[in-house]
């Protein structure tokens, strides 16, 4: 009876009685409409069957809908898939949505033990469960969103800019066989990415900075393997670190501006940037710092004592822009290729509510990024990840973003920078130099970020010497 074809059958079958009834006295005028010769007694049996529609019309219906309720009955009978009262799942409904099919069953059994029993309902509905979802009326109808098992991920998706989502901290990195990847850094401000050498980690990341650069954010790249992941075409953008001087420099400065920032949303009663802006119809920007290999920033071992404490110290600075910046909009978005226990942190790591994995040979560097060794059952496919967000985990191809075909000129981006709280500070170190205000004009594009970064001195800290042949992103490199 849920069903708009149902509804509808049984709407005009009523119809066609209430008329009927209505008409019950015209009867005889049927011979005349049409110029057939009937008896009477065929016009009132015409008449009297006309009020049994209905019922005729739902028992005919009823009768499909069990036959399908029983075929499901079979199924789950057949792998013992029941509740503890021994009542087996009912059939209420099944939908086409594109690709997708939604399967929805009436059953007192937890919508867990449908999740620890997904490969057997895989099997015995010879589909591919990507999501089991509980309904938000009822906990005892559970849904079912599958894929035909011949469905494939595509193994190349090229960026397009006409993929970016326009809302405020809005990053999207790829396609499933269900939906487009997205998540949004007001809710979820900091992002994991892992993966092997050759798996496409610093591709997804590229593509995430593409798309904070064209909403007009702040960016920081911190590379300390010469400046080679974010070449000399990225310094146009924002500063490109390559010491680990200079970054400390940074990261002090913006743990600062998240203090300041943390101050004034308190007295004004906001809650995040986006509501900040919004209220104060003001610009603050959001600010992206991307650090492709964490672990070498990080990783200790073999350092000396004396040369320990910036180590510390930008540990110390990161720890707290993870732990603080979630409402400011200051984003960590972090990448490694050799996860370890002992380098990302707990005080990190639990902060950082976005992951995203590529295959790994070994376990434990799966189970350190993931909590659990699904990395290991990722195809070998370039580009290919699994996107986790709290227990949920989605397998994905990341869209191809080749510098040499999608990155433009910053002279060619119609965005405006915002701005930030620490500019203009007269400390005594004056380390807020380093995110001085842009030029006044209005919409001058992401290039005056060079002007933000100078050093204390007034001087550039140099990028890598890394020539464009060096950056070879062709697919053989997704």
């Amino acid at each position: 009876m849920k069903r708009p074809a149902v509804l509808i059958g049984f709407a005009l079958i009523t119809a066609a009685t209430v008329y009927a009834v209505m008409n019950r006295f015209k009867i005889l005028e049927l011979e005349e409409l049409f110029g057939a010769e009937l008896p009477l007694q065929a016009w009132y049996a015409i008449y009297w069957t006309s009020l049994t529609l209905p019922v005729i019309y739902l028992a005919v219906a009823g009768q499909i809908g069990d036959v399908k309720a029983k075929k499901y009955y079979k199924i789950f009978k057949e792998i013992s898939f029941k509740s503890r009262d021994g009542k087996y799942p009912y059939f209420i409904k099944r939908e086409k949505d594109g690709y997708k099919e939604i399967m929805v069953f009436k059953s007192t059994i937890p919508v867990t033990e449908w999740k620890k029993n997904t490969e057997r309902l895989e099997t015995a509905f010879d589909c591919s469960i990507r999501r089991v979802e509980q309904s938000e009326k009822s906990k005892k109808t559970v849904k079912l969103i599958t894929v035909s098992t011949d469905f494939q991920i595509p193994k190349m998706i090229r960026w397009s800019d006409t993929y970016i989502d326009h809302a405020d901290g809005a990053l999207v990195v790829g396609q499933s066989d269900l939906d487009t990847i997205k998540f949004n850094l007001n809710q979820t401000p900091h992002v994991l990415c892992a993966g092997e050498t050759g798996s496409g980690k610093s591709v997804i990341l590229r593509c995430m900075l593409w798309q904070m650069i064209c909403k007009g954010n702040r960016v920081y790249m911190i590379d300390f393997k010469g400046g080679v992941e974010f070449g000399k075409a990225y310094e146009q953008y924002g500063e490109v670190i390559t010491e680990r001087e200079r970054a400390l420099i940074v990261l002090e400065v913006l743990v600062k501006e998240n203090g300041e920032r943390l101050k004034l949303f308190r007295e004004l009663e906001v809650k995040n940037l986006k509501e900040y802006n919004e209220r104060t119809k003001s610009n603050l920007c959001r600010i992206g710092v991307f650090i492709d290999e964490i672990a070498e920033m990080l990783d200790k071992k073999g350092v000396a004592k004396s040369e320990r404490d910036i180590y510390e110290k930008i540990e110390a600075a990161l720890s707290t822009l993870a732990r603080l910046s979630r409402a400011t909009g200051i984003n960590l978005i972090l990448g490694t290729q050799r996860p370890d226990a002992s380098i990302l942190t707990g005080q990190i790591k639990n902060n950082v509510p976005v992951r995203i994995s590529g295959r790994f040979a070994d376990k434990p560097a799966s189970e350190i990024v993931l909590g659990n060794t699904a990395a290991c059952d990722l195809p070998e496919i370039k580009g290919r990840f699994i996107y986790k967000m709290g227990n949920e985990l989605i397998e994905f191809q990341s869209f191809f973003f080749d510098d040499d075909k999608d990155l433009r000129d910053a002279d060619e981006l119609d965005v405006e920078q915002g701005d930030l709280l620490t500019e203009g500070s007269n400390t005594s170190k004056k380390p807020e130099k380093l995110l001085q205000e842009p030029p006044e004009t209005p919409r001058t594009g992401q290039k005056s970020i060079e002007k933000s970064c100078e050093a204390p001195n007034g001087d550039f800290l140099a990028a890598a010497e890394t020539g464009e042949d060096e950056l070879d992103l062709n697919f053989d490199e997704y």
